[in-house]
């Protein structure tokens, strides 16, 4: 069997392995941490194919720049990161129109619409994870951003993603009696599902091993080997992983492997951050999104995550307190008494984003068997099997039924 290096064990990386292992491929993934510790591990862990819109939008740079000089703020952009990411922030901010946001959610909403299909083939195929189908509540407390966000939802219903349901204020908390009054109403997405994002890794991770992946951790890929158009192996500190294949799915740290290929991928960490409460007292009976606020509320079965906020800071794992405070601060605005349980967990990932919002799928410059599948953002849950599914069929030579055009990884040259 040909010799698959998968160079990343986040959910992309296992899900591409399960994907490639199903067809044949001998597979070997390769961490420096453990698998499902980065961005896939304290995500919300929403299945959200109506929030397939990119992370930079119409109105989002007087917006943040803004938000910069407030540390509590939806999107803070730490003032001493900015000199070494102006390129990256200019370039995100240039993107932040009508025109570029809405191709890219046109893209990225054609690419999911086997979303669903595609974790229920995981559920078939023996992967045993927490999965929920309550669909998504949007709560707002303006009127005009309900109302601007329910004829959002309207137009993408042609992407098969379901019509939104408007509650208002009295039945969004008779539905959902967690909620505080002083709202405006809801906007309710029925056919929005959401997981346990470790239970998924774990799942994956459990599958590889028994049908004969390999899972190397503790390992640090250094560079690539190329020789011609040809990638053969990765460089650790351990010495050299031949293969017949490689694939990127690091994340954040994609774009220095894409430079020695010689392919710019602009890749930067919008940090996130998150607190799960165990065995809470209170939880609502589906997901929230508390829209005005940018966060999320993730109900799970013996728990509740509340997440939110990006950060432009530049790759790090720095744990900001004042993050954390602005998450709680939001949600308790919108909800009674979430935070009773028996132990509440604060946590930190690196999103990894490109500039356009849009992630890099497809084949690594002239190099023809070395691909790459990284840059979700914020969609690494949601896009997660149906990018792997596509990579997959790419990477052994099958038909691919998806415009792959918007996430072309040579974009940015």
């Amino acid at each position: 069997m040909a010799k698959t290096v998968i160079v990343g064990a986040g959910t992309i990386g296992l899900l591409s392995a399960y994907e490639l292992r199903r067809r044949g491929r001998d597979v070997v993934v390769l961490d420096k941490g453990n698998p499902g510790e980065g961005a896939s591990l304290g995500n919300a862990g929403w299945i959200t194919p109506s929030l397939s819109g990119p992370v930079p939008a119409p109105g989002l740079v007087g917006q943040s720049i803004k938000w910069m000089l407030r540390p509590d703020s939806p999107l803070y952009i730490r003032p001493g990161a900015v000199p070494r990411m102006l390129g990256w922030l200019l370039a995100f901010w240039r993107f932040s129109n009508e025109r570029a946001y809405r191709a890219g959610l046109a893209a990225t909403a054609e690419l999911g619409r086997s979303i669903l299909a595609d974790f229920d083939a995981l559920k078939a195929n023996g992967l045993d994870f927490e999965m929920h189908s309550a669909g998504l509540l949007f709560v707002f407390k303006d009127q005009k951003v309900m109302d601007q966000i329910h004829a959002e939802m309207e137009e993408l219903a042609e992407y098969g993603f379901g019509e939104p349901v408007r509650y208002s204020a009295g039945e969004t908390i008779d539905l959902e009696p967690i909620i505080k009054p002083g709202i405006a109403g809801s906007v309710w997405m029925p056919k929005e599902r959401h997981i346990r994002p470790e239970t998924l890794n774990k799942a994956a991770v459990e599958w590889l091993r028994k049908n004969g992946a390999e899972i190397r951790t503790g390992v640090e890929v250094t560079g690539l080997v190329l020789e011609q158009k040809r990638v053969r192996g990765v460089r650790t500190k351990d010495g050299v992983v031949e293969a017949e294949q490689v694939l990127i799915a690091t994340g954040a740290q994609a774009g220095t492997l894409g430079r020695e290929a010689g392919v710019r991928l602009p890749m930067q960490a919008g940090k996130g951050y998150s607190i799960t409460v165990q065995k809470p007292k209170k939880k609502p009976g589906r997901p929230l999104y508390l829209k005005e606020a940018r966060v999320a509320v993730t109900p799970f079965r013996d728990a509740l995550r509340v997440a939110g906020t990006m950060e432009l800071s530049g790759i790090n794992l720095d744990l900001d307190p004042r993050r954390v405070r602005a998450i709680k601060n939001s949600a308790h605005r919108y909800m009674h008494d979430w935070e009773q349980g028996e132990k509440a967990i604060e946590w930190v990932g690196m999103r990894p984003m490109l500039p356009d919002g849009l992630p890099a799928i497809g084949r690594l410059g002239q190099y023809e068997n070395l691909f790459v599948a990284a840059g979700h953002a914020m969609l690494g849950i949601t896009l997660g099997p149906t990018t792997a599914a596509v990579i997959a069929r790419l990477m052994n030579g099958e038909p691919v039924d998806v415009n792959l055009k918007p996430f072309d990884p040579g974009r940015f040259k």
